[in-house]
């Protein structure tokens, strides 16, 4: 390609002059007059290339266009024009939250300093162990009103609750500010064949309905950080009930004494304190409700106190442990001074002096304890002439539970026992010299021989397993004793 200055040297060779007005402006241009097609002819004045759009690879490192892919000159006001700014990626932001400035283009005119990255959400896996976001994915600061946020409740699993009946600890999200100070464990629900259907009051479906209202009652006001309504404490006023139906109130275990153990149970009476002297407050035949915590659940169970209704300052309460049995698991971990709940008095049995001429007792085993009651009332009323027959079935003669008290009461004119022994080895044991042993069950045809006939006179009083109770109601249905004249504790 020719330069300018060879054409015109080329023009000058041929004698071919170019015009003088025309010379300054072919001086003055770069464009080359092999490429410009618009011609003198049609007014062109060798016009220059237009402009061309530069592309991305011509863009420098620096940012700005690099001069030799830049056609816009300095006459068109361009000096070098920077590259236009670029949005940063997600992988720019360093680990501190800011943009990185190799690729941050956005200057501190624009008014950047380098922006921090938006806070994220924090994922359930950002809680430690402590419940709090951990700072290093916790994007919410001071200025927002964070300070590492907790982690929110957690409602307890049955799991949870220890074996004192409260809410393990280290699993209780509820704080005292909510009001709760590990909630007791909720009451077990007794199984359909839990109940003997011999109308017995209050069934075990009723006292489980009666502690699921207790226990609802006191979750609420442990939550309301109220104190708790539906326990008491046994130092209350000397005014005051000792017990309440619808409240537990919890006494101390102050002497244990031990009367059978065998292999498979242990029998012993427990005696509990009774501050300010006073009486425990039952009538004849009353039963209290025992409440223990086994395994996290809360569990009851009913017992008839064996000391004297008029004793004071303390009760006593005969308790047969077994080797598997679910409230035996927390007799057994009693220890004296302990603390213990209980609620009552129920029952519906009532006895008036000399409203019967005979009470017969058909007992087995614990099933003594009532009788206990009801015959010491009427041998502690001189003025009651009834006369009182027991029938006493055990396993054995060591079996014979509270046989000192027996014994003492039959020193009484109108008190008899008989003791019907099942499993006694007769040539090994001794009995007491003037005990009436009898080697047999209790049948209908030993009810039939040794029950008065049946009559409004007569009042038969059952208390034993439940097996055994239902044996001695059928026989007694048998033998024609109208249910108005027997009693099933």
């Amino acid at each position: 390609m020719k330069t300018s200055q060879g054409v015109i040297d080329e023009m000058e060779d041929t004698d071919n002059s170019v015009p003088a007005d025309l010379q300054p402006a072919v001086n003055q241009t770069t464009v080359s007059p092999s490429n410009c097609h618009v011609t003198a002819e049609t007014d062109c004045d060798l016009l220059p290339a237009p402009p061309e759009n530069p592309l991305s690879s011509d863009y420098s490192a620096s940012g700005c266009v690099s001069p030799s892919n830049c056609h816009v000159t300095a006459i068109a006001g361009c000096d070098l024009l920077p590259a236009p700014p670029e949005k940063p990626l997600s992988s720019d932001y360093s680990g501190s939250g800011c943009v990185s400035p190799s690729n941050c283009h956005v200057t501190a005119e624009a008014g950047c300093d380098l922006l921090p990255a938006p806070p994220e959400k924090p994922l359930s896996s950002d809680y430690p162990g402590s419940g709090c976001v951990s700072p290093s994915n916790c994007h919410v600061t001071a200025e927002a009103g964070c300070d590492l946020l907790p982690a929110p409740p957690e409602n307890p699993l049955s799991s949870d609750y220890s074996a004192s009946g409260c809410v393990s600890p280290s699993n209780c999200h509820v704080t005292a500010i909510a009001g709760c100070d590990l909630l007791p464990a909720p009451p077990e629900k007794p199984l359909p064949t839990d109940c003997c259907g011999g109308g017995c009051v209050p069934c075990v479906m009723d006292i489980y309905e009666q502690e699921l209202k207790l226990w609802e009652e006191e979750c609420r006001a442990i939550r309301e950080g109220k104190p708790r309504s539906t326990k008491r404490n046994s130092d209350a006023a000397n005014d005051s009930p000792v017990l309440s139906a619808e409240s537990y109130t919890a006494f101390r275990l102050e002497h244990i004494q031990q009367l059978t153990s065998d292999t498979t149970s242990d029998t012993s009476v427990y005696r509990f304190h009774i501050p300010g002297d006073r009486r425990l407050g039952l009538a004849v035949g009353q039963h209290i409700i025992l409440r223990g915590t086994v395994a996290g659940r809360s569990v009851t169970r009913q017992y008839t106190p064996v000391s004297p209704l008029d004793a004071t300052g303390y009760f006593d309460v005969l308790i047969k442990v077994y080797q598997t049995g679910v409230m035996s698991q927390y007799v057994r971990t009693w220890q004296v001074g302990d603390m213990v709940e209980w609620r009552g008095p129920f029952g519906t049995f009532t006895y008036r002096a000399n409203q019967y001429r005979q009470v017969v007792m058909v007992a087995a085993g614990t099933g003594i304890t009532p009788m206990l009651q009801v015959a010491r009332c009427v041998l502690g009323n001189q003025e009651d002439e009834t006369v009182v027959k027991l029938l006493y079935a055990c396993r054995r003669y060591s079996d014979i539970l509270l046989k000192h008290v027996l014994d003492e009461m039959a020193g009484f004119w109108n008190f008899s026992v008989s003791y019907w022994l099942s499993q006694e080895d007769q040539k090994s044991f001794k009995p007491k010299y003037g005990d009436e042993i009898h080697h047999c069950r209790l049948d209908r045809t030993v009810l039939s021989a040794e029950l008065p006939p049946p009559g409004s006179e007569v009042l038969i009083l059952v208390c034993g397993t439940r097996s055994f109770d239902s044996d001695m109601l059928d026989h007694l249905r048998a033998l024609g004793f109208p249910q108005e004249c027997v009693f099933k504790f």
